[in-house]
């Protein structure tokens, strides 16, 4: 009985070695990909939070929407984008502003490239849209008719 005991501890502990050194450079290799992905992708997340804030904006303020002139509500979109230090030229260059009557529609969609690595690169695609009849549903495209 004891000379069974005696066999079994050596072969237990070469069976729990735990992970050796290739198995480890897998495990760094992998968290290191998503930690490299988190820094590139994050950022433009947190600005086009900063974009839908700036979109919100305009329908807090003191005007309605439907007064303001083009040039206005650019401006107070571009001093809110310098203020919260959006840097993109997405949301700056892709403002599109339609309106009708008693209706004003403030658009700013935008796609932002970031280089991942080498030659591989992310494309990040953001739609940003005010309707001025809706406030409420700020921020999400307007849903298109389905047929």
């Amino acid at each position: 009985m004891l000379d069974a005991m005696k066999i079994q501890p050596p072969k237990l502990i070469k069976h729990q070695r735990g992970l050796g050194m290739l198995q480890w450079a897998l495990v760094i290799a992998i968290a290191g990909f998503f930690l490299l992905f988190a820094f590139k992708v994050v950022p433009l997340y947190a600005e086009n939070r900063y974009v839908e804030s700036a979109l919100r904006s305009l329908e807090t303020g003191g005007e309605k929407l439907e007064q303001m002139t083009d040039a206005e509500i650019k401006k107070k979109l571009n001093n809110f984008y310098m203020i919260n230090n959006v840097r993109s030229e997405g949301p700056t260059k892709n403002i599109k502003i339609e309106r009708e009557s008693e209706k004003a529609l403030v658009s700013v969609d935008y796609e932002t490239r970031v280089p991942l690595f080498w030659n591989i690169d992310l494309v990040l695609s953001f739609q940003n849209h005010l309707d001025s009849t809706r406030p409420g549903q700020c921020c999400k495209p307007p849903a298109t008719a389905t047929k």
